[in-house]
């Protein structure tokens, strides 16, 4: 139950989650490197594993539990952990260059924003399509609106009935846990949090089929049988594309312009 308030499940550390990423991470919201991901949270926490609204009374407590620390925490001892600038130099000395980590940490100097997050849109690659989910989720909160969000969410959604592919040095199993395994987990990592960015679209933008999204889904969910969900979410991938452009075009926001997103929030 810890590890779910950990910088491993939080959106901020895109490229990671509970079963995917090795070694350290990174978190846009307070520009650091993360050593011990799986070890440290802050007040801040945004979990990848369930739409924000959904868990919103555990959030808030546990934004209570670590109110007094302003930046990263230790998730067990609560003890302040100084913040590491991220350095290319750094990690190449120390052996834990990551591409997919170092291309996240140019996040912030990108302008604008929404076109580095469209861009990692597109192919089966887990980590990133993990990342991907994450960056649009983090982007729509910080908007705190659905309008200048509805293009990318509907990027995630072309990819929702997708299964994700993981080589092995992109899991994170552990001593004793057998592969196989970690990787069918990781899979529903990456289908969860690309779910709850649909979810949150619908919490923003008033659509309650999206938000209960889940509820029309059938038993494949209940029982985590890929196979068996797949067809379900081939089907509803297009109906809720459509809902979603429907919304959109009624409230006179489909496209207006060429140039992207309305606004563009603090990355």
């Amino acid at each position: 139950m810890d590890q779910l308030f950990s910088c491993r499940n939080c959106v901020h550390n895109s490229s990671q989650s509970l079963n995917v990423g090795r070694g350290s991470g990174f978190c846009l919201l307070h520009d650091s490197m993360l050593l011990q991901p799986g070890n440290t949270t802050c007040k801040y926490l945004h979990r990848k594993d369930l739409p924000r609204f959904v868990v919103d009374e555990g959030l808030s407590e546990h934004a209570a539990e670590f109110a007094s620390i302003p930046g990263i925490a230790h998730l067990y001892d609560h003890k302040p952990i100084g913040l590491i600038r991220y350095s290319e130099k750094y990690v190449w000395e120390h052996g834990i260059f990551d591409a997919l980590t170092h291309a996240l940490a140019q996040y912030s100097k990108s302008e604008p924003s929404w076109v580095f997050i469209q861009a990692m849109s597109g192919g089966v690659d887990g980590r990133r399509a993990l990342s991907h989910a994450s960056l649009v989720r983090r982007y729509m909160h910080r908007c705190e609106t659905w309008k200048s969000s509805y293009r990318l969410v509907l990027a995630v959604l072309q990819e929702v009935d997708q299964e994700p592919v993981f080589g092995e040095r992109d899991l994170d199993v552990h001593e004793g846990e057998v592969a196989t395994e970690i990787n069918s987990e990781a899979l529903w990592d990456v289908f969860f949090c690309r779910l709850s960015s649909v979810q949150e679209y619908g919490f923003h933008a008033g659509i309650e089929e999206l938000m209960w999204a889940t509820d029309s889904l059938n038993g494949g969910l209940l029982e985590f049988d890929w196979r068996m969900l797949n067809p379900s979410l081939q089907e509803k991938r297009v109906q809720w594309t459509q809902m979603i452009i429907a919304h959109a075009e009624r409230e006179n926001v489909f496209f207006p312009d060429s140039t992207g997103p309305q606004t563009d929030p603090p990355i």
